[in-house]
């Protein structure tokens, strides 16, 4: 599914209720949301990239770019992210279990 999407000039992003909203209204729980669906196994995320041009709104370009950037980076760090995650909580789990 694509989260991040770029059409007629402007970016978007999906939210929780599974809305098209223009980027420059993202607000910290839509980002939150946005971090909890890339970071899950299960969840095929998908981004538009920004080329040719293809966002003319100034402010959108700005922060769909540095989203963009920022999930991107995550995207190709998710294994090693999922890795850590579960060994660092397999760890506490062990721990407190006995």
């Amino acid at each position: 599914m694509t989260y991040l999407k770029i059409k007629n000039g402007k970016g978007y992003f999906l939210n929780s209720d599974k809305e098209e909203k223009e980027i420059d209204a993202i607000r910290k729980e839509d980002i939150l949301f946005l971090l909890d669906c890339a970071t899950k196994e299960n969840i095929q995320f998908e981004m538009d990239k920004i080329e040719n041009g293809n966002i003319q709104n100034e402010a959108h370009k700005i922060i769909y770019g540095n989203i963009y950037n920022k999930f991107e980076d995550l995207l190709t760090k998710k294994n090693m992210f999922l890795d850590e995650s579960e060994n660092l909580y397999k760890n506490a789990l062990k721990k407190y279990q006995n």
